[in-house]
């Protein structure tokens, strides 16, 4: 008679860990791989949004009606149903933004964006509605950008499953890397390569051209870090491209969003449209001190503008402190190198402007 070979564990057994691990993620990575190349190459592979607008005037009683909610939560019944007959939107999902001067909400999924802007003193409303397509549906999934709940925990589900895969894929490895000889050289170089493109990429294109800002030191009793925006602007003053927006983005409930519209010229004429954080320009908020921003992967969107006049904005307010805008003129396209400088009084220092066309 043969021995009675005890079965093992299905749970105990690392090669189930492994393929079980790997079937949970083989739709996750085939999405997030092509989506990492649609967003590495977005100047290629574009997404053609389509974009609904209405323009319209609210009426002066339903205005002073409006008004009177100010800083509610929820929105008059009749304003609700006014904007219902002018634009087919059902405001109860919208975030709502009150300032002096504007009532703004939004709402967005992914690839799609709706928002209205109403102006409180003449009653003029805004409303835009954008749809990216499918493309920008799925690069925003890749991001978990305005995905809700339900796709936030599959993505911690991925993570997890993406994390036991790789390790029970190097434990494999390990157990069976006897008699070959290659293993460990290629994992090495799974590790090392992207590393050394990741440090070639950052020190090739790292201050080539860049901009330079000082924050002043402040001698007072309760110091907060300021917020700051960095824009480029035509003649006009119009927001052509945002290149940097500093806030306090810790907060709960996205809290420091709101404090943004302290930077006045930059909340009227870009910010209170934008959708935040917005990606590759926002960023945390920096103490007292000289910081750089890389203007290299802003070079080839500068090239697109037309010859001409054009002006670099930086705005800083602080609270409890004081506000200053900086501008800073340029002239596109660059035919030679730049250097520009610019001072400011109160919250901003030097700033300097160097460019390599």
């Amino acid at each position: 008679m043969g021995r009675n070979r005890k079965r093992k564990s299905l749970w105990g057994d690392i090669r189930s860990w492994h393929w079980i691990s790997s079937a949970i993620c083989l739709a996750g990575l085939l999405m997030f791989a092509v989506t990492g190349i649609t967003l590495n190459h977005a100047d290629f592979v574009e997404s053609k949004a389509s974009v609904q607008s209405v323009e319209k005037t609210l009426p002066a009683p339903l205005l002073k009606t409006v008004n009177r909610s100010r800083n509610s939560k929820t929105l008059p019944l009749s304003f609700e149903k006014w904007m219902d007959a002018h634009t087919g939107l059902d405001l109860n999902n919208f975030e709502l933004q009150w300032s002096e001067y504007e009532l703004y909400g939004k709402y967005a999924q992914p690839a799609t964006q709706r928002w209205f802007s109403l102006d409180l003193e003449t009653g003029t409303m805004y409303q835009e509605s954008v749809s990216g397509g499918w493309i920008a549906f799925f690069n925003d999934l890749h991001k978990g950008r305005n995905t809700g709940f339900w796709w936030q925990m599959f993505l911690d589900l991925f993570s997890v499953a993406t994390l036991i895969f790789a390790a029970t894929g190097l434990w494999l490895l390990k157990r069976y890397a006897k008699g070959r000889q290659s293993t460990w050289p290629l994992v090495f170089a799974g590790i090392g390569l992207p590393a050394l493109m990741l440090f070639i990429s950052t020190t090739a294109s790292a201050a080539e051209s860049e901009l330079t800002v000082q924050i002043q030191r402040q001698d007072v009793a309760e110091y907060h870090n300021p917020y700051l925006a960095i824009w480029l602007a035509d003649t006009r003053h119009q927001k052509l491209m945002n290149i940097k927006v500093l806030y306090d983005g810790r907060m709960a409930n996205s809290k420091g969003e709101k404090w943004l519209k302290d930077l006045r010229l930059w909340w009227r004429r870009a910010g209170r449209f934008a959708t935040l954080p917005i990606d590759g320009v926002s960023g945390a908020t920096r103490p007292p001190g000289s910081f750089t921003v890389n203007l290299s992967p802003y070079m080839n969107q500068l090239t697109r503008f037309p010859a001409g006049d054009y002006f670099i904005f930086v705005e800083a307010a602080r609270e409890l402190g004081g506000r200053e805008l900086v501008k800073i003129p340029l002239q596109l396209p660059f035919s030679s190198p730049v250097q520009l400088t610019r001072s400011g009084r109160q919250e901003l220092g030097t700033i300097t402007l160097k460019t390599e066309p």
